[in-house]
Protein backbone atom coordinates (compact mmCIF):
# COMPACT_ATOMS: atom_id res chain seq x y z
CA UNK A 1 0.00 0.00 0.00
CA UNK A 2 0.90 3.45 -0.66
CA UNK A 3 1.99 6.05 1.85
CA UNK A 4 0.68 9.36 1.54
CA UNK A 5 2.38 12.33 3.02
CA UNK A 6 -0.50 14.40 3.15
CA UNK A 7 0.82 18.15 4.65
CA UNK A 8 -2.76 19.32 4.95
CA UNK A 9 -2.54 20.75 7.98
CA UNK A 10 1.02 22.78 7.80
CA UNK A 11 -0.43 23.83 3.74
CA UNK A 12 -3.82 24.81 5.99
CA UNK A 13 -1.79 26.91 8.74
CA UNK A 14 0.45 28.62 6.30
CA UNK A 15 -2.73 29.56 4.09
CA UNK A 16 -3.86 32.10 7.07
CA UNK A 17 -0.36 32.83 8.53
CA UNK A 18 1.41 34.49 5.08
CA UNK A 19 -1.40 36.46 3.76
CA UNK A 20 0.41 38.27 1.93
CA UNK A 21 1.39 36.03 -0.17
CA UNK A 22 -0.34 36.34 -4.03
CA UNK A 23 -3.90 34.56 -4.40
CA UNK A 24 -2.51 32.24 -6.82
CA UNK A 25 -0.89 30.54 -4.05
CA UNK A 26 -3.87 30.42 -1.53
CA UNK A 27 -6.00 29.15 -4.80
CA UNK A 28 -3.69 26.37 -4.78
CA UNK A 29 -3.62 25.69 -1.54
CA UNK A 30 -7.38 25.60 -1.00
CA UNK A 31 -7.94 23.10 -3.91
CA UNK A 32 -4.59 21.02 -2.32
CA UNK A 33 -6.54 20.40 0.53
CA UNK A 34 -10.05 19.60 -1.42
CA UNK A 35 -8.20 17.18 -3.10
CA UNK A 36 -6.66 16.03 0.13
CA UNK A 37 -10.29 15.83 1.15
CA UNK A 38 -11.60 13.81 -1.71
CA UNK A 39 -8.53 11.20 -1.35
CA UNK A 40 -9.49 10.65 2.34
CA UNK A 41 -13.02 9.76 1.23
CA UNK A 42 -12.08 7.73 -1.35
CA UNK A 43 -13.60 10.04 -4.23
CA UNK A 44 -10.95 9.97 -6.54
CA UNK A 45 -12.63 11.88 -9.45
CA UNK A 46 -13.02 14.54 -7.66
CA UNK A 47 -9.10 14.27 -6.74
CA UNK A 48 -7.95 14.43 -9.80
CA UNK A 49 -9.87 17.56 -10.80
CA UNK A 50 -8.93 19.47 -7.09
CA UNK A 51 -5.33 18.04 -7.93
CA UNK A 52 -4.98 19.29 -11.14
CA UNK A 53 -6.85 22.70 -10.13
CA UNK A 54 -3.71 23.12 -7.64
CA UNK A 55 -0.94 22.36 -9.94
CA UNK A 56 -2.70 24.61 -12.62
CA UNK A 57 -1.77 27.38 -9.94
CA UNK A 58 1.41 26.55 -8.70
CA UNK A 59 2.78 23.85 -10.65
CA UNK A 60 6.09 23.00 -9.08
CA UNK A 61 4.73 21.68 -6.01
CA UNK A 62 5.93 17.65 -5.24
CA UNK A 63 3.08 16.85 -2.69
CA UNK A 64 -0.11 17.94 -5.66
CA UNK A 65 1.87 16.41 -8.32
CA UNK A 66 2.27 12.92 -5.74
CA UNK A 67 -0.94 12.83 -4.79
CA UNK A 68 -2.38 13.51 -7.71
CA UNK A 69 -0.28 10.34 -8.99
CA UNK A 70 -2.05 8.32 -6.02
CA UNK A 71 -5.53 9.15 -7.21
CA UNK A 72 -4.50 8.40 -10.59
CA UNK A 73 -3.44 5.20 -9.44
CA UNK A 74 -6.44 4.38 -7.75
CA UNK A 75 -8.57 5.29 -10.81
CA UNK A 76 -6.21 2.54 -12.61
CA UNK A 77 -5.11 5.30 -14.83
CA UNK A 78 -1.14 3.80 -14.20
CA UNK A 79 0.89 5.51 -16.78
CA UNK A 80 -0.62 9.12 -15.89
CA UNK A 81 0.02 8.24 -11.93
CA UNK A 82 3.88 7.65 -13.27
CA UNK A 83 4.28 10.55 -15.17
CA UNK A 84 3.34 12.34 -11.99
CA UNK A 85 5.47 10.56 -9.28
CA UNK A 86 8.40 11.29 -12.24
CA UNK A 87 7.28 14.78 -12.16
CA UNK A 88 6.72 15.31 -8.28
CA UNK A 89 11.06 13.40 -7.80
CA UNK A 90 12.29 16.06 -9.97
CA UNK A 91 11.08 19.03 -7.41
CA UNK A 92 11.67 16.51 -4.22
CA UNK A 93 14.03 13.62 -5.69
CA UNK A 94 15.22 12.52 -2.02
CA UNK A 95 11.25 11.80 -0.42
CA UNK A 96 11.03 8.26 0.49
CA UNK A 97 7.46 8.16 0.00
CA UNK A 98 7.71 8.88 -3.32
CA UNK A 99 10.27 6.46 -4.22
CA UNK A 100 7.79 4.03 -2.71
CA UNK A 101 4.85 5.43 -5.07
CA UNK A 102 7.60 5.04 -7.94
CA UNK A 103 7.74 1.38 -7.07
CA UNK A 104 4.09 0.86 -7.12
CA UNK A 105 3.54 2.40 -10.25
CA UNK A 106 6.46 0.33 -11.63
CA UNK A 107 4.94 -2.39 -10.50
CA UNK A 108 1.61 -2.06 -11.86
CA UNK A 109 3.29 -1.68 -15.32
CA UNK A 110 4.89 -4.89 -14.65
CA UNK A 111 8.39 -2.82 -15.16
CA UNK A 112 9.79 -5.14 -12.15
CA UNK A 113 13.06 -4.24 -12.64
CA UNK A 114 12.93 -0.54 -12.13
CA UNK A 115 10.28 -1.18 -8.98
CA UNK A 116 13.15 -3.44 -7.44
CA UNK A 117 15.63 0.09 -8.10
CA UNK A 118 13.14 2.26 -6.71
CA UNK A 119 12.25 -0.53 -3.45
CA UNK A 120 15.89 -1.06 -2.86
CA UNK A 121 16.41 2.63 -2.62
CA UNK A 122 13.73 3.20 -0.20
CA UNK A 123 15.15 0.21 2.05
CA UNK A 124 18.77 1.92 2.02
CA UNK A 125 17.63 4.87 3.72
CA UNK A 126 14.90 3.21 5.42
CA UNK A 127 15.48 -0.50 6.26
CA UNK A 128 12.25 -0.58 8.45
CA UNK A 129 9.66 0.85 6.38
CA UNK A 130 7.14 -1.86 6.77
CA UNK A 131 5.61 -0.65 3.26
CA UNK A 132 8.73 -1.19 1.53
CA UNK A 133 9.57 -4.86 2.79
CA UNK A 134 6.13 -5.55 1.65
CA UNK A 135 6.30 -4.63 -1.37
CA UNK A 136 9.25 -5.92 -2.01
CA UNK A 137 8.83 -9.02 -0.82
CA UNK A 138 5.28 -9.29 -3.08
CA UNK A 139 8.29 -8.37 -6.26
CA UNK A 140 10.19 -11.22 -4.94
CA UNK A 141 7.36 -13.61 -4.51
CA UNK A 142 6.22 -13.00 -8.70
CA UNK A 143 9.70 -13.32 -9.33
CA UNK A 144 10.06 -17.14 -8.16
CA UNK A 145 12.49 -15.82 -5.21
CA UNK A 146 9.92 -17.38 -2.42
CA UNK A 147 12.49 -17.47 0.68
CA UNK A 148 13.66 -14.40 0.05
CA UNK A 149 10.24 -12.98 -0.24
CA UNK A 150 9.07 -14.78 2.97
CA UNK A 151 11.88 -13.17 4.78
CA UNK A 152 10.41 -9.64 3.71
CA UNK A 153 7.05 -10.62 4.72
CA UNK A 154 8.39 -11.72 8.32
CA UNK A 155 10.44 -8.28 8.80
CA UNK A 156 7.37 -6.44 7.82
CA UNK A 157 4.87 -8.34 10.79
CA UNK A 158 7.96 -8.64 13.14
CA UNK A 159 7.97 -4.96 12.97
CA UNK A 160 4.04 -4.32 12.02
CA UNK A 161 2.20 -7.24 13.08
CA UNK A 162 -1.13 -5.73 12.35
CA UNK A 163 0.03 -4.71 8.75
CA UNK A 164 -3.01 -6.64 6.82
CA UNK A 165 -1.27 -6.21 3.52
CA UNK A 166 1.68 -8.23 4.86
CA UNK A 167 -0.20 -10.83 6.27
CA UNK A 168 -2.06 -11.02 2.26
CA UNK A 169 1.19 -11.19 0.63
CA UNK A 170 2.18 -14.00 3.01
CA UNK A 171 -1.17 -15.88 2.44
CA UNK A 172 -0.88 -15.45 -1.45
CA UNK A 173 2.69 -16.68 -1.00
CA UNK A 174 2.15 -20.01 0.43
CA UNK A 175 -0.89 -20.65 -1.81
CA UNK A 176 1.82 -20.38 -4.51
CA UNK A 177 3.83 -23.09 -2.50
CA UNK A 178 0.48 -25.18 -2.52
CA UNK A 179 0.14 -24.59 1.59
CA UNK A 180 -3.68 -23.61 1.43
CA UNK A 181 -4.29 -24.24 4.76
CA UNK A 182 -1.59 -21.76 6.29
CA UNK A 183 -2.70 -19.08 3.20
CA UNK A 184 -6.12 -19.51 5.00
CA UNK A 185 -4.85 -18.41 8.63
CA UNK A 186 -3.14 -15.28 6.66
CA UNK A 187 -6.07 -14.40 4.31
CA UNK A 188 -8.31 -14.58 7.92
CA UNK A 189 -6.02 -12.63 10.11
CA UNK A 190 -5.67 -9.69 7.22
CA UNK A 191 -9.42 -9.46 7.13
CA UNK A 192 -10.20 -8.98 10.64
CA UNK A 193 -8.48 -5.54 10.35
CA UNK A 194 -9.71 -4.73 6.58
CA UNK A 195 -12.54 -6.85 5.79
CA UNK A 196 -13.31 -4.82 2.79
CA UNK A 197 -9.72 -5.93 1.08
CA UNK A 198 -10.75 -7.24 -2.68
CA UNK A 199 -7.15 -8.93 -2.52
CA UNK A 200 -7.83 -10.27 0.46
CA UNK A 201 -10.60 -11.59 -0.23
CA UNK A 202 -9.63 -13.04 -3.51
CA UNK A 203 -6.99 -15.13 -1.78
CA UNK A 204 -9.08 -16.21 0.53
CA UNK A 205 -11.13 -17.77 -1.91
CA UNK A 206 -8.55 -19.18 -4.27
CA UNK A 207 -7.65 -21.13 -1.00
CA UNK A 208 -11.03 -22.07 0.01
CA UNK A 209 -11.29 -23.35 -3.91
CA UNK A 210 -7.99 -25.45 -3.55
CA UNK A 211 -9.54 -26.93 -0.86
CA UNK A 212 -12.32 -28.04 -2.39
CA UNK A 213 -14.74 -25.81 -0.02
CA UNK A 214 -16.08 -24.67 -3.04
CA UNK A 215 -19.74 -22.85 -1.31
CA UNK A 216 -16.94 -20.73 1.36
CA UNK A 217 -14.79 -20.01 -1.84
CA UNK A 218 -18.01 -19.09 -3.87
CA UNK A 219 -19.05 -16.53 -0.73
CA UNK A 220 -15.53 -14.64 -0.94
CA UNK A 221 -15.63 -14.31 -4.46
CA UNK A 222 -18.91 -12.54 -4.05
CA UNK A 223 -17.36 -10.47 -1.29
CA UNK A 224 -14.35 -9.27 -3.38
CA UNK A 225 -16.78 -8.43 -6.10
CA UNK A 226 -18.60 -6.23 -3.26
CA UNK A 227 -15.62 -4.70 -2.71
CA UNK A 228 -14.49 -4.12 -6.33
CA UNK A 229 -17.74 -4.78 -8.95
CA UNK A 230 -14.65 -4.59 -11.60
CA UNK A 231 -12.73 -6.96 -10.71
CA UNK A 232 -12.08 -9.79 -13.20
CA UNK A 233 -10.61 -12.42 -11.02
CA UNK A 234 -13.31 -11.94 -8.77
CA UNK A 235 -15.91 -12.71 -11.91
CA UNK A 236 -13.62 -14.96 -12.80
CA UNK A 237 -13.97 -16.58 -9.22
CA UNK A 238 -17.54 -16.72 -9.11
CA UNK A 239 -17.71 -18.06 -12.20
CA UNK A 240 -15.71 -21.10 -11.83
CA UNK A 241 -17.08 -21.32 -8.12
CA UNK A 242 -20.93 -21.66 -9.67
CA UNK A 243 -19.51 -24.38 -12.27
CA UNK A 244 -18.21 -26.57 -9.59
CA UNK A 245 -21.61 -26.51 -7.65
CA UNK A 246 -22.96 -27.62 -11.00
CA UNK A 247 -25.01 -23.81 -11.94
CA UNK A 248 -23.36 -23.10 -15.38
CA UNK A 249 -26.24 -21.03 -16.44
CA UNK A 250 -25.27 -18.27 -13.86
CA UNK A 251 -21.36 -19.25 -14.12
CA UNK A 252 -21.50 -18.28 -17.67
CA UNK A 253 -23.68 -15.09 -17.14
CA UNK A 254 -20.77 -13.64 -14.91
CA UNK A 255 -17.98 -15.22 -17.15
CA UNK A 256 -19.75 -12.97 -19.85
CA UNK A 257 -19.40 -9.85 -17.70
CA UNK A 258 -15.55 -10.36 -17.36
CA UNK A 259 -15.16 -11.13 -20.81
CA UNK A 260 -16.82 -7.24 -21.99
CA UNK A 261 -14.21 -6.19 -19.68
CA UNK A 262 -11.16 -8.51 -20.56
CA UNK A 263 -12.03 -9.64 -24.16
CA UNK A 264 -8.44 -10.98 -24.35
CA UNK A 265 -8.09 -13.23 -21.56
CA UNK A 266 -6.93 -16.83 -22.18
CA UNK A 267 -7.94 -18.10 -18.79
CA UNK A 268 -11.61 -15.99 -18.99
CA UNK A 269 -11.91 -17.71 -22.15
CA UNK A 270 -11.03 -20.80 -21.47
CA UNK A 271 -13.54 -20.94 -18.32
CA UNK A 272 -15.93 -20.28 -21.09
CA UNK A 273 -15.37 -23.05 -23.00
CA UNK A 274 -15.60 -24.98 -19.68
CA UNK A 275 -19.21 -23.07 -18.89
CA UNK A 276 -20.32 -24.12 -22.41
CA UNK A 277 -18.94 -27.63 -22.37
CA UNK A 278 -20.50 -28.61 -19.86
CA UNK A 279 -24.41 -27.31 -21.11
CA UNK A 280 -23.44 -29.36 -24.05
CA UNK A 281 -22.92 -26.24 -26.49
CA UNK A 282 -19.46 -27.82 -28.13
CA UNK A 283 -19.14 -25.36 -30.80
CA UNK A 284 -18.90 -22.40 -29.04
CA UNK A 285 -17.02 -24.15 -25.83
CA UNK A 286 -14.24 -25.38 -29.08
CA UNK A 287 -14.47 -21.39 -30.02
CA UNK A 288 -13.85 -20.25 -26.80
CA UNK A 289 -10.92 -22.90 -26.44
CA UNK A 290 -9.10 -21.41 -29.86
CA UNK A 291 -9.20 -18.30 -29.35
CA UNK A 292 -7.52 -18.66 -25.72
CA UNK A 293 -4.69 -20.37 -27.42
CA UNK A 294 -4.83 -18.31 -30.00
CA UNK A 295 -3.96 -15.80 -27.41
CA UNK A 296 -1.64 -17.91 -25.50
CA UNK A 297 0.08 -20.82 -27.43
CA UNK A 298 1.61 -22.00 -24.19
CA UNK A 299 -2.34 -22.62 -22.40
CA UNK A 300 -2.04 -26.54 -21.51
CA UNK A 301 -5.66 -26.36 -20.11
CA UNK A 302 -7.26 -24.57 -22.82
CA UNK A 303 -5.67 -27.31 -25.16
CA UNK A 304 -7.08 -29.80 -22.47
CA UNK A 305 -10.52 -28.21 -22.81
CA UNK A 306 -10.48 -28.35 -26.90
CA UNK A 307 -9.33 -31.88 -26.82
CA UNK A 308 -11.74 -32.61 -24.35
CA UNK A 309 -14.49 -31.01 -26.58
CA UNK A 310 -13.17 -32.79 -29.95
CA UNK A 311 -12.92 -35.88 -28.24
CA UNK A 312 -16.85 -35.36 -27.72
CA UNK A 313 -17.50 -33.95 -31.29
CA UNK A 314 -15.93 -37.24 -32.00
CA UNK A 315 -13.01 -35.75 -33.56
CA UNK A 316 -10.86 -38.28 -32.47
CA UNK A 317 -7.81 -37.40 -34.50
CA UNK A 318 -8.05 -33.50 -33.89
CA UNK A 319 -8.43 -34.09 -29.77
CA UNK A 320 -5.48 -35.96 -29.96
CA UNK A 321 -3.70 -33.44 -31.26
CA UNK A 322 -4.79 -30.87 -28.85
CA UNK A 323 -4.01 -33.18 -25.88
CA UNK A 324 -0.66 -34.03 -27.15
CA UNK A 325 -0.26 -29.96 -27.30
CA UNK A 326 -1.66 -29.90 -23.55
CA UNK A 327 0.90 -32.42 -22.59
CA UNK A 328 3.48 -30.79 -24.17
CA UNK A 329 3.13 -28.00 -21.95
CA UNK A 330 2.42 -29.87 -18.91
CA UNK A 331 4.26 -32.95 -18.95
CA UNK A 332 3.06 -33.89 -15.50
CA UNK A 333 -0.80 -33.45 -15.87
CA UNK A 334 -2.83 -36.11 -14.92
CA UNK A 335 -5.78 -35.08 -16.69
CA UNK A 336 -4.12 -34.65 -19.83
CA UNK A 337 -2.72 -38.37 -19.63
CA UNK A 338 -5.91 -39.40 -18.66
CA UNK A 339 -8.05 -37.78 -21.59
CA UNK A 340 -5.13 -38.94 -24.11
CA UNK A 341 -6.08 -42.42 -22.89
CA UNK A 342 -9.35 -42.11 -23.78
CA UNK A 343 -9.18 -40.91 -27.24
CA UNK A 344 -6.39 -43.71 -27.67
CA UNK A 345 -9.34 -46.02 -25.94
CA UNK A 346 -11.35 -44.47 -28.57
CA UNK A 347 -9.13 -45.57 -31.68
CA UNK A 348 -9.50 -48.99 -30.51
CA UNK A 349 -5.46 -49.02 -29.17
CA UNK A 350 -5.79 -50.28 -26.20
CA UNK A 351 -1.98 -50.87 -25.82
CA UNK A 352 -1.63 -46.88 -26.39
CA UNK A 353 -4.49 -46.25 -24.11
CA UNK A 354 -3.04 -48.11 -21.22
CA UNK A 355 0.37 -46.49 -21.27
CA UNK A 356 -1.47 -43.17 -21.05
CA UNK A 357 -3.44 -44.30 -18.26
CA UNK A 358 -0.75 -45.70 -16.41
CA UNK A 359 1.05 -42.26 -16.76
CA UNK A 360 -1.85 -40.74 -15.23
CA UNK A 361 -1.80 -43.33 -12.24
CA UNK A 362 1.39 -42.21 -11.45
CA UNK A 363 0.85 -38.24 -11.57
CA UNK A 364 -2.76 -38.47 -10.35
CA UNK A 365 -1.86 -37.39 -6.52
CA UNK A 366 -4.74 -36.77 -4.68
CA UNK A 367 -7.96 -36.21 -6.80
CA UNK A 368 -10.09 -39.26 -5.74
CA UNK A 369 -12.35 -38.78 -9.21
CA UNK A 370 -9.64 -38.86 -11.39
CA UNK A 371 -7.85 -41.42 -9.73
CA UNK A 372 -11.59 -43.74 -10.02
CA UNK A 373 -11.99 -42.76 -13.40
CA UNK A 374 -7.96 -43.70 -14.71
CA UNK A 375 -8.59 -46.89 -12.55
CA UNK A 376 -11.88 -47.50 -14.74
CA UNK A 377 -10.09 -46.50 -18.37
CA UNK A 378 -7.52 -49.66 -17.52
CA UNK A 379 -10.31 -52.03 -16.60
CA UNK A 380 -11.53 -51.41 -20.06
CA UNK A 381 -7.78 -51.65 -21.76
CA UNK A 382 -7.69 -55.40 -19.66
Amino acid sequence: MMRLPMHRGTLAILAIALGSLCACRDAAIHHYNLGIDALERGDTATAVTEFERSIAERSNDPDAHMNLGVALLGRGEVERALAEFQLAAQYNPDDVDLHLNLAEAYMALGRTQAARTEYEWVLRREPEKVAALSGYGKLLKDGGSMDAAHGQFVKALSLDPENAVSMFHMGWLYLDTARPTEATHYFLRGLQITPKSAYGRLGLAEAYQVRGMDSEALSEFQKAFVADSTSVPAMMGIGESQMGLGNYVTAERILQRALVRSPNDPELLTLLGDAYFARDRRAEAVAHYRRAIQIDEDDARAYLGLGTALEAAGDLDAAEEALQAALLHAPKNAAVMYRLGTVYLGKNEKTRARAYFEMAMDAVGDDPVLKTNIRTGLEETR
